[in-house]
């Protein structure tokens, strides 16, 4: 059983932290009031309020898989697994262990849900999945949209080294590359904006696309991040997940958004080149007596990204 349980987790969408699973805790939670209705967790970190100053960015970010984090068909499935052939089936596990498990990178602002929340949110992830009404299967999908990995979750709760899970974010704060180092940038009345060298790095993205404290070695825990450091960094590479994510379509522009991926073809076309020969041939089936004309393929693919594929 717990072979299975940990051949569910690597399946899964997000890299669980290891001390996360030696301790089957909860995600930390916060002082004060936990949330205990989505749309009272939601609409406290809105990320339409970002967009009345940031409209472009939040547009791009709308465009992107971050903004569907929590309700992309593969990861509902995935956690209706992991959920149903996993948890329910560990005697040292419960449902409540998907907070910590799964949810804190696809909709970190969860550490201020409080239990009942959380055991909601979880029910309604099966009755996205699996329920045999359509009607409420879309229902549950649109309440669940209100949760996916938006501007708080990258700009404060994430922004610092270990900040997730040390609750080292100053709460409210804004963090970005510049901060209070742009005047301009820091003049906000209903919160401070502060520098975060941190969220411009690698090891910022691989906070969630991979996982895992340093103290285990790669080889344990083979991740997105560890394909990228091993196989581009080590051999000389020395762009950051930045660099080729969020490039800007116009140079002009602050980085993009839209984290563009597999999901977008123009930016996987550059990443995967692709070479097809074909030959015409023919079959011969000594058992039927046939002789059917074919084509013969030599295909050779070479990977210009900087991790391999596919990934998440």
């Amino acid at each position: 059983m717990r072979f299975l349980l940990n051949l569910l987790l690597l399946l899964s969408i997000a890299v669980v932290p290891a001390s996360a699973l030696a301790s089957a805790a909860h995600a930390p939670t916060v002082p004060g009031k936990l949330a205990s209705t989505i749309d009272e967790l939601a609409a406290r970190f809105d990320p339409k309020v970002c967009a009345d100053c940031h409209e472009q960015i939040y547009e791009e970010w709308s465009q992107s898989m971050h903004s569907k984090a929590f309700i992309d068909p593969r990861v509902i499935q995935t956690w209706r697994t992991f959920i149903e052939q996993g948890i329910e089936k560990e005697d040292s596990m419960t449902k409540m262990d998907m907070k910590s498990n799964c949810m804190w990178c696809h909709a970190p602002f969860i550490k201020y849900a409080d239990d009942n929340l959380v055991a909601e949110i979880i029910d309604m992830v099966l009755t996205a999945a699996d329920n045999p009404d359509e009607s409420k299967r879309d229902a549950a999908v649109k309440q669940l949209s209100k949760l996916n990995l938006n501007c708080y979750g990258c700009h404060n709760l994430f922004a610092v080294k270990d900040g997730y899970w040390g609750n080292k974010p100053e709460e409210g704060a804004i963090y970005g590359p510049r901060g209070e180092d742009d005047p301009e940038e820091a003049k906000h009345e209903d919160f401070k904006t502060i520098k975060s060298d941190f969220l411009t790095t690698s090891k910022f993205c691989a906070s969630c696309h991979h996982g895992c404290p340093d103290s285990v070695p790669f080889a344990q825990c083979p991740t997105v991040y560890t394909s990228y450091k091993q196989e581009y960094i080590d051999t000389g590479g020395k762009e950051t997940c930045q660099d080729c994510h969020m490039k800007p379509d116009d140079p002009d522009d602050p980085k993009s958004h839209k984290f563009k991926g597999a999901h977008d073809k123009d930016f996987f076309a550059a990443a995967m080149e692709i070479e097809i020969d074909a030959d015409s041939t023919q079959v011969v089936s000594h058992y039927k007596n046939e002789i059917t004309p074919t084509l013969a393929f030599n295909v050779k693919m070479t990977n210009r990204s900087g991790h391999g594929i596919p990934y998440g």
